[in-house]
Order: C-alpha cells, then sequence, then structure tokens
C-alpha cells in the first residue's frame, strides 16, 4: 500500500534528512497508528521542532552519533572502546548536552522540554573524557603517569635512533653504496637505509626489504638494531598501557550503561523528529486539528509529492474536502487525466502520512479525524501468476473491504465499475457504495458511470464531486469542486485530438440523445453555477461599495454642517470684534479732539486715522469674506457633470441671478445688493462677496447637490474603487518612522482599507524598544472601527507585527 500511495517517497525523504543511525532504523520501521493520544504527541512534537527550525538560532545540527550498539558492546566483561570511538562518545555526549541545555531553558516548546528532563545526564563523565582524549583520537599524555613516562622515553629514543641512522647513511653516501638522492625509510616497523644491490654485503645490519627491481635493498644499519629493539620494546608499553587506559575507563562507563542508553535514545528521537520537521519545512505542511472521531474536513490540502519544486510542468493546486457521519462517501467524476487518481492518492497518502505522526500541507484550521484502517483499491492489479484477471482482482479486493469494514474504515476506491460490461459493473459497484454506505464506512470513489453518479440523488450520506474542465482551452484544472458531478468531456476530447467528426457522428447516434443530453446537462449546470458565482460576487461587491458611498456621504454632510457652523460662529467673533475696534477708535479720536480743543491740524490727522482705519476694516473684511467663501466651498463635494459647463453670460449681476464665485466652482443665488457688494446664498449660507468677483450664468436653479448627482457618477466611482482595490495590500511597513510620520501614514491606511472594506490588516512597526509599536496600540484603541488587534504568531514574526481586525 506504500508504494501505491507514495508513502516510500516520504520515508526516503525522512532518512535522507537524519544522521543518526538508530534514528534511522525508527524511520524504517515507522508506521500507521490508530490511537489518538500518540498521534497527538507525535504531532506535537514535530511541529514544535519544525518551529525551532524555522525561527531559532544556536539549535544543535551535527554530531547525532549513535553509540549505542558500542556501549551495548560493554556488557560483556572486557569488552572495550577504541580511542576512535571515545572521541565519538566525547562529541556526541556534547550534542546531547547542548540539546538538553536548549530545550530544557526554552518554554516556548512544552512537549520537548517534558521530553528532555525525562534524561539524566552526568557532566562529570564528559569532562573526563575531555581530559582523556583529543581531537584526532589519541589518548593525551597525561591519561597517566605510566603513559606520560613511556612516550618521553619513546621520544628521545627516537632521537638517538634517527641520529644513528643520520650517520649510518652520511658513511653509506660517501661510500657510494646508496642511490641518488636516498633517505631513512621504514620497513617493517624498522628504520632502514637503501642501500644499491651490489653493495648490500657492505653495509653490515639486517636486510628487512628489497625494491621490486631487486636493485635496491634496504638494510638496518647494526649499529641502530639495538636502539631500534630499544624503541619497539617502548611501544609495545605504550599499547599495553593504552589498553589499560581503555579498559579501566570501560570498568567506569559500565556502571552508567543505564543514563548513557537512555541518552543515546533521546539523541535518536531529536534526529528523528528533526528529520520529520525537516521534511514539514520543505513540504510547507502544518499541524492540523486532529480529532478522535472519522471525520475529514480539510481545507486547502495538498499533494506532497506535487510540490513546485519537484515539477514544473503545471501548477500545483489546492483541494478542500468535507466528509463525516452525515455525508460518508464521495463520488468523483470529471475527465480522464484530469486528476480524479491523484485526488484518491492525495486523500490516502495524506491521510497515512497524519496517522504515521508527519505533518501536513494543508490550512492549520483543516480539521482531521482518524481511522482504523485505510483500504484502497487503485491501479491495475491484473497476475499472470494467480490467473487473475483486472476485474477479478477489483472484485476480490471488494470482497475484502465488505469482510473488513466498519465505521472506522476509509476506503478509496479508483474506476469502481470498470474493467467488465459496464451495466453489470456499474449495477455491482452500485450495490457495494450502498452497502458501504449502510455500514457507515467513509470514502472517496473516481468513476465514469452516469448511474453512480445519480446515487446522490437516492441517498443522502453520498455526494457527487467533479474534477473541474476548461471547455475553452480543453483543458483540465484539477479543481475539485464538491456538490454536481462531473461530465467527461469525452466527445470534446476527441474532437480536440483530431478525431474524424463522422466518428463521433456515429458514437454519438450509438450513445443516444439521452446520454448527450444528460452530459450537456451537466457542463450547462456547471456553466450557470459558475456564472451565477461571478453574478453574486459582482452584487456582492455592489452592495458592499454602495454602503460605503453612503456612510461616507453621511459623514462628508455631517463635516460640511460642522464647518458651517464654525465658519458662522467665527464670523460672529470677528464681526464683534471688528465693531468694538471700531468703536474704541471713534473714542479715542473723539478724546483727542476734544483735548487739542478742535485745533485744526490735530482734527485733519484724527480724521485721516479714521479714514486709515476705514480702509484697513474693509480690506480686513474683502479678506474675512474671500476666506469664508474658499472654506465653505472646500467643505462642499467637488462639482462635476453638469456644474463643469459654467454657462457663464457676461449680463449684469441683479437680485435673483444664479452667480459663480470667480475662482471657484461654487454657485449662489444674488438675494441682495449693497453698493459694490452683494449677498449671496449658497446651499443655505449667506456670504457678502465682492460684485466684481460674480459672474452671471444662463442657470435659472441652482444646481443639484452631490446626493442627486452621485448618481450619475456611480460607474466612474466604482471603476476606482476597483483600480485602487487591484494595488491594496493589508500590510503597511512602519519601521523607521517617527511616531507622528507613522501615525500620519497608518491614518490614510486605515482610511483605504475602509473603503475596500478591508477586514484584517498587517501592521509590521517592528519590536526595537517598542515605543512605535506602543503609539500604534494606543491609537488602535482610540478607533471605532476596530474590533481588536494582536500580535503575530511567533513563527511569523511574534510581537514585531499587529494583526488588526476591523468591522
Amino acid at each position: 500500500m506504500e508504494h501505491r500511495l507514495g508513502f516510500d517517497r516520504i520515508r526516503e525523504m525522512l532518512l535522507s534528512y537524519a544522521t543518526n543511525s538508530l534514528a534511522r532504523r525508527t524511520i524504517h520501521e515507522l508506521s500507521f497508528m490508530t490511537d489518538y493520544g500518540a498521534v497527538c504527541a507525535e504531532l506535537d512534537l514535530t511541529d514544535e521542532m519544525r518551529r525551532i527550525l524555522l525561527l531559532e538560532d544556536g539549535f544543535p545540527s551535527q554530531d547525532y552519533i549513535d553509540m549505542t550498539e558500542m556501549l551495548l558492546r560493554l556488557r560483556t566483561p572486557g569488552g572495550t572502546l577504541t580511542c576512535e570511538e571515545l572521541l565519538d562518545l566525547k562529541i556526541s555526549l556534547q550534542t546531547i548536552a547542548s540539546l538538553l541545555h536548549f530545550l530544557t531553558d526554552v518554554s516556548d516548546y512544552p512537549h520537548l522540554r517534558a521530553l528532555a528532563l525525562q534524561v539524566s545526564y552526568d557532566a562529570a563523565l564528559r569532562r573526563r573524557l575531555e581530559r582523556l582524549v583529543d581531537d584526532n583520537g589519541e589518548l593525551f599524555d597525561d591519561a597517566s603517569e605510566t603513559l606520560q613516562d613511556i612516550r618521553r622515553r619513546i621520544v628521545r629514543k627516537r632521537g638517538e635512533v634517527d641520529m644513528q641512522v643520520a650517520r649510518a647513511l652520511a658513511r653509506a653516501k660517501h661510500e657510494g653504496w646508496t642511490p641518488a638522492g636516498a633517505e631513512p625509510t621504514i620497513r617493517n616497523g624498522r628504520p632502514v637505509i637503501p642501500v644499491l644491490d651490489t653493495h648490500r654485503r657492505k653495509l653490515r645490519g639486517i636486510i628487512h626489504d628489497e625494491s621490486a627491481s631487486r636493485q635496491t635493498a634496504f638494510v638496518e644499519p647494526s649499529e641502530v638494531v639495538e636502539s631500534g629493539n630499544d624503541l619497539r620494546q617502548l611501544q609495545f608499553d605504550e599499547h599495553h598501557e593504552v589498553q589499560r587506559i581503555l579498559l579501566q575507563t570501560a570498568d567506569s562507563l559500565r556502571t552508567q550503561l543505564g543514563w548513557l542508553i537512555d541518552a543515546y535514545a533521546f539523541l535518536a528521537r531529536v534526529d528523528f523528529l528533526r528529520a520529520k520537521a525537516q521534511v514539514a519545512v520543505q513540504l510547507q505542511a502544518v499541524r492540523p486539528v486532529v480529532n478522535p472521531s472519522t471525520q475529514i474536513n480539510w481545507i486547502d490540502a495538498r499533494h506532497p509529492l506535487l510540490r513546485p519544486d519537484m515539477t514544473a510542468r503545471r501548477e500545483v493546486v489546492p483541494f478542500s474536502l468535507a466528509l463525516d457521519t452525515e455525508r460518508r462517501i464521495l463520488i468523483v467524476s470529471g475527465p480522464n487525466a484530469g486528476g480524479k487518481s491523484v485526488l484518491l492518492k492525495a486523500v490516502g497518502l495524506l491521510q497515512y502520512m497524519l496517522q504515521c505522526g508527519l505533518l501536513v500541507p494543508c490550512r492549520e484550521t483543516s480539521e482531521w479525524g482518524l481511522f482504523d484502517e485505510i483500504f484502497i483499491d487503485i491501479g491495475d492489479q491484473q497476475s499472470i501468476d494467480d490467473d487473475l484477471s483486472t476485474y477479478t482482482s477489483h472484485l476480490r479486493n471488494m470482497k475484502h473491504l465488505l469482510e473488513v469494514s466498519t465505521p472506522r474504515t476509509l476506503f478509496l476506491l479508483d474506476e469502481l465499475g470498470g474493467g467488465t460490461e459496464p451495466r453489470s459493473g456499474c449495477a455491482i459497484a452500485a450495490a457495494l457504495l450502498e452497502e458501504l454506505c449502510r455500514r457507515g464506512s467513509i470514502g472517496v470513489v473516481t468513476t465514469h458511470f452516469a448511474d453512480l453518479k445519480q446515487l446522490a440523488d437516492e441517498h443522502d450520506a453520498i455526494v457527487n464531486g467533479a474534477m473541474l474542465f476548461d471547455t475553452e482551452r480543453m483543458r483540465p484544472l484539477y479543481k475539485l469542486r464538491v456538490g454536481l458531478p462531473g461530465s467527461s468531456f469525452a466527445f470534446e476530447i476527441a474532437t480536440n485530438v483530431g478525431l474524424p467528426q463522422t466518428i463521433l457522428d456515429r458514437a454519438a447516434q450509438r450513445v443516444g440523445g439521452a446520454m448527450l443530453d444528460f452530459e450537456q446537462q451537466l457542463q450547462q449546470l456547471e456553466s450557470d453555477k459558475e456564472a451565477l458565482s461571478r453574478k453574486q460576487a459582482e452584487v456582492q461587491l455592489a452592495d458592499t461599495f454602495l454602503a460605503e458611498v453612503i456612510a461616507k456621504y453621511q459623514q462628508l454632510n455631517s463635516r460640511i454642517e460642522t464647518r458651517r457652523h464654525d465658519i458662522l460662529t467665527q464670523a460672529r467673533n470677528e464681526a464683534r470684534q471688528i465693531l468694538a475696534d471700531a468703536n474704541r477708535m471713534v473714542e479715542r479720536t473723539v478724546n483727542d479732539i476734544r483735548e487739542a480743543q478742535a485745533e485744526k491740524q490735530l482734527t485733519q490727522q484724527a480724521r485721516q486715522r479714521l479714514r486709515d482705519e476705514a480702509e484697513r476694516l474693509a480690506l480686513q473684511q474683502k479678506r474675512h469674506d474671500e476666506e469664508m467663501s474658499k472654506s465653505i466651498d472646500a467643505a462642499q463635494p467637488s462639482a462635476s457633470g453638469d456644474d463643469s459647463d459654467t454657462g457663464d453670460t457676461g449680463a449684469p449681476v441683479t437680485v435673483g441671478s444664479v452667480v459663480r464665485i470667480d475662482g471657484q466652482q461654487t454657485f449662489g443665488q444674488v438675494v441682495e445688493i449693497k453698493g459694490s457688494k452683494a449677498i449671496v446664498e449658497s446651499n443655505s449660507l449667506r456670504m457678502t462677496i465682492a460684485m466684481e468677483r460674480l459672474t452671471a450664468t444662463s442657470k435659472t436653479t441652482l444646481p443639484r447637490d452631490r446626493k442627486s448627482r452621485g448618481e450619475g457618477r456611480f460607474q466612474s466611482i466604482y471603476d476606482d474603487i476597483n483600480e485602487k482595490r487591484k494595488t491594496f495590500s493589508p500590510s503597511i511597513d512602519l519601521r523607521g518612522q517617527r511616531v507622528e510620520e507613522a501615525l500620519d501614514n497608518l491614518q490614510r491606511f486605515f482610511d483605504d482599507a475602509r473603503l475596500l472594506s478591508e477586514h484584517e490588516l498587517r501592521i509590521l512597526h517592528g519590536k526595537g524598544y517598542g515605543i512605535l509599536k506602543q503609539a500604534i496600540r494606543q491609537w488602535l484603541h482610540s478607533q471605532p472601527d476596530v474590533v481588536g488587534f494582536r500580535a503575530e504568531h511567533l513563527e511569523l514574526g511574534g510581537e514585531g507585527i499587529t494583526v488588526v481586525q476591523l468591522r
């Protein structure tokens, strides 16, 4: 079954990441689990390891050496470890210590921490090994006093031997007994000198070897033999001392085998979890919600062996699937090569992976149940040896399925009813599905038979599903849609590949009109559903947009009324101030005249001051009127449509004229003329404006307000909103900005989000000292449209990102 589902390839991926031999053995023994607690425990541990690989630095990633077999050898008295094995023990104990330190000091991974807390560890053993074995796998000289003394004597004796050999070689070279460039060498562990064969008898000593050409003999000079014997004896003594130390070390380790075996089991366990987590990262897999019941509610699940980095032929399309005790059997139909069998294998492989303790590629909110067994019947199982046809092998499988099926069975059947005469095969298949439905088993079935598709109308627990097909481009879309049966598109595909039309016409006659009508109805239903979905989306978008426009109009109208009240209040206050200033000026002038006893010069000066003050007040009034007019115009919606045609006539301005204020698109009606100024009423607001700033228009009534004009501009605004929606991103990056600047940008970002009816936003502000984050979150508290906000998930940025929910 693993080979048919493709789980053998998943196992190979796990093996490629595991370095520990015991972990690799565990991967080979990995099997299907049915216990809810065991499955959840494996998923929790693997998910925590996945998050460590994605988020943490400093997690040990090498030297996962399994020493279990070597340690078990010590159980036999006299068993020892070699120096190289002691080096591996030292290195791997350091890895175990690093793992325990990492996992017990971090509280974010409680399941791995609990696993680490179960392990005993004696740091003194590692320190002893550090003093015993160097990084080259040799014992340190001071491993014992005897070893240190022996090695010192070896160094001195080797020096004596080297001097004796050098003198003998120099004499032999002087006599011409050696070949050109001769140097001392070692043969049989003894120092020798190369001597020409013709002179081998002239140099007294022991011949240890000769060259392949027999022209050179390798002689140990006689004066070196005694010193060489002494050196050899010292080397024997060194070897015996090393063996004694290794035996002594083995005896010490033998008393600690209990915790050592457990520690290396922990090391293998971590390497196994690390391999599963690395595969999860590669597959973009997550830990879904797992329930002990038998149900499937998968969202955006993907076939793990069809990752984009594994195939460049086509896009990997996710699928969603929901089966439970109410809707137990899904019958999938659709065109050949449309993805039905791939979907079937994906369902089986994903469920098998989950119940082997592996994370699966889907949405984290997906809900997965557990099954006691998975039954599959996929592919051609014809057997020449057993004299079985394809259909016979399928029937035997169905017989076995009926023998073992229970409400906790998941069955996956490919091309059910095929391989024999269609009418009989379809009838047997229908009866089989009805029996499985009665027993409460859950399954997915693929077929081309129309009679099987019609079972969904007869049984509430059976539902249809279709693999979609692009009828315009004549290619499969590999998308699953549950609810309607799919068409096989046999005639369309045959037409596309170029089969003669005469053949297709005769085929249509043989099939009959009823069958073709059924296929065409299926296609029409699919087309109608697509069109209805598009219309529904458009209507929903239009409704949302209209609601936004109405809300914005109401807000704008409220702001205009508030602004109008503020402007009138300001105008009254300024008028009172001007009147008060004028009165004070008049009183001061009168007092000056009285005090000067009406002197002509002083009187003229006082009058001039009055004239200057009058001109200043008139200029101030003019500026005030202009500013008030601009403020009111700015508070009003900008004119468009018919307003763009001002209709200026150049006629004189009279009472009742509809006029335009120069430099603006604001229109008003003259209600009174006072000398060089006119009182103009616009939007229930009266303004005093200089006559030279007014231009008569051909309009007889004031233009309609924004509300009535808005209907004609709906499509233009709708297009603007759509364009903004294309470029809008629900995330904003405020890192590096000052608080004031960031809040201004955030306000504009929220205005756009409200216009586009966004409900979730992400604000990237970074961690730092937290000043910007605190200011942003205080601002969010003051926003009435904010339902709530939180920090992003740890693996996606944590406290550096705030996720905001809007109404």
